[in-house]
């Protein structure tokens, strides 16, 4: 029997004084646009296109997913934000025309990946192909089953140079088919609608094949290009269609009658699975948190350079009763220590922005505002707890809120490149399951130290208020400025106060596009942005994911250079 939550560790009640409810006012502000902007996206090619579908006796990519999970208001949606706004000369490619997350199925666990036929008939953009390749590689990562729900027309011509020939475009995902084989982790796919030329390897390579009757083909060339290539006129049917590759190619396993049937069918085969051997990452009897997690709305600050109390953060986010500090008066930019999320065990790390007595960090006692910024002395602490957690088998979490390592004489003086150096070590070389959540600021190597996306979290996940980029939005306008300049006056130029004023301004709304979520996740730098109050669901089910890969490595802590 797990120990009783004591008295909360860590955290205060919130003051909701006018501060506090014009801060949280702010914040639903940012989450009643994200609402906005998802629900607009999952429209996919808008109510023409899901009529058509309709007409057709197919359900869309959304509805699917539905009918086939245990529970449809379950399913945690990855890369929804795909795509947005990087395709509007094309119309656009809502969610990368592709539905993705994970749910479960008949009690299993599984990666569900559909494409969305409403959206350009279901083909595939650049992003498209990047995010296939992600939910592979999750699947790789964590030996998650993967679902496919094919519809697609095929690549999207006119953009094939940057979808086809690269290391990690659209063949990688036929290698990672294999790859995912290989390793005994069950692969099945749906044939629902078209599935044409290189894209007719995915399902086929997969484990099992599914085609409904009717609606699903499949085939490497189409009844033109046949009669453009060797003069045979055949129709679609005939050349691909379920009776075909069920009665005489073989190529399929199963020949369903409608969109319900297969699914049905794709439930029952993945009841059948036997049971797997697990990591068997630690968890107890969960606890709710200590205060409401709508509470984090009031506790963010306004602005980006604000403080705020980190623990007040994690008051709100692990099990009551469950954080246990490492070094709490040393390294104090950092916050390191253990705790319990939704009963797992898990190890934390976060920046800290609050006021707080200083003496190593500065090489002097007194008060400061440190404001995400990473010191010597807490990258040293977080490389030795990173350490620690691998040796017990301890999954990571990342809390980002960073401006980035302490910079000046007193910080090189100290070793910044060198101890920063072996926080970096340290997070590449973690074995054990690493999360990221960007609640803040994610600038420059403070992102690769937090373990950006470069550094394989199992998920990466971003709150409404993160921003990600190399430095923040004033200085590198700043810096950008500058060199405008520069290039300006070697040209005989130069500008009049109110002409750089206006060229300031212009080069900060730009770069500050350029940092928002929505930026990072529309290129799946993050995987998903999430209201503050799902993260403890999203991470536990990411734990949940993570604990279905047995395969241990050991880790090695000589490869971190001290």
């Amino acid at each position: 029997m797990p120990e009783a939550a004591s008295a909360p560790s860590l955290g205060t009640a919130a003051e909701h004084d006018d501060a506090f409810e014009r801060r949280a006012e702010r914040y639903r502000e940012l989450l009643e646009a994200r609402a906005r902007r998802a629900e607009q996206i999952r429209q996919g090619g808008g109510p023409g296109r899901i009529e058509r579908e309709h007409e057709r006796g197919k359900l869309t990519a959304r509805e699917r997913i539905d009918a086939l999970l245990d529970d449809p208001d379950d399913f945690h949606e990855l890369g929804l934000f795909a795509g947005d706004e990087m395709y509007e000369e094309e119309g656009g490619c809502p969610a990368g025309g592709t539905v993705m997350g994970l749910g479960d199925v008949r009690g299993r666990l599984c990666l569900v990946v559909a494409n969305d036929a409403t959206v350009k008939a279901g083909a595939w953009f650049p992003i498209t192909a990047k995010k296939n390749l992600r939910a592979q590689e999750i699947a790789l990562e964590n030996h998650v089953p993967i679902l496919y729900l094919v519809d697609s027309a095929g690549v999207f011509l006119p953009r094939q140079d940057e979808i086809f020939p690269d290391k990690d475009d659209f063949g990688r995902i036929f290698r990672n088919n294999a790859r995912l084989s290989s390793k005994g982790i069950p692969q099945i796919a749906a044939i629902m609608g078209s599935c044409v030329a290189g894209g007719a390897y995915l399902p086929i390579m997969s484990d099992e094949a599914l085609i409904v009757n009717g609606t699903g083909s499949v085939f490497l060339a189409g009844p033109f290009l046949v009669k453009a290539a060797i003069g045979e006129e055949v129709d679609a049917e005939t050349l691909g269609g379920a009776e075909t590759h069920s009665e005489i190619s073989g190529v399929t396993d199963y020949m369903v009658d409608g969109d319900e049937e297969c699914l049905a069918k794709v439930r029952d085969l993945v009841g059948r699975f036997g049971e797997r051997d697990k990591a068997g990452f630690d968890r107890a009897e969960p606890a709710d948190p200590a205060f409401p997690p709508e509470e984090i709305h009031g506790l963010m600050p306004e602005g980006d350079n604000q403080p705020y109390d980190m623990r007040e953060i994690l008051a709100r986010l692990i099990d009551a009763g469950s954080w246990s500090e490492y070094k709490e008066g040393y390294g104090k930019t950092l916050l390191c220590g253990y705790a319990r999320l939704d009963g797992w065990s898990v190890g934390i790390v976060a920046n800290q922005r609050a006021v707080v007595k200083a003496k190593g960090e500065t090489g002097r006692a007194g008060e400061m505002q440190v404001g995400g910024v990473i010191y010597a002395d807490a990258a040293d602490k977080a490389a030795r707890f990173i350490m620690n957690c691998n040796q017990k088998r301890i999954p990571l979490v990342f809390l980002q809120d960073v401006t980035g390592f302490m910079v000046g004489r007193h910080a090189e003086q100290t070793g910044i490149i060198k101890r920063g150096a072996k926080m970096v070590n340290a997070v590449a070389n973690s074995v054990v399951p690493k999360f990221t959540v960007v609640v803040g600021n994610s600038y420059g190597a403070g992102n690769y130290a937090m373990c950006g996306r470069a550094y394989d979290p199992r998920l990466m996940l971003a709150w409404p208020s993160a921003k990600i980029a190399v430095m923040g939005g004033t200085q590198a306008s700043k810096v950008l400025l500058s060199i405008r300049k520069r290039r300006l006056e070697k040209q005989g130029e130069a500008l009049s106060e109110e002409e750089e004023e206006e060229l300031l301004s212009d080069i900060e709304d730009r770069y500050e596009e350029q940092t928002t979520p929505y930026y990072a996740a529309a290129r799946l730098w993050v995987d998903e942005i999430i209201a503050p109050a799902a993260t403890r669901a999203r991470l536990s089910r990411g734990l949940r994911m993570a604990n279905l890969n047995p395969e241990r490595e050991r880790f090695n802590p000589g490869a971190i250079q001290t």
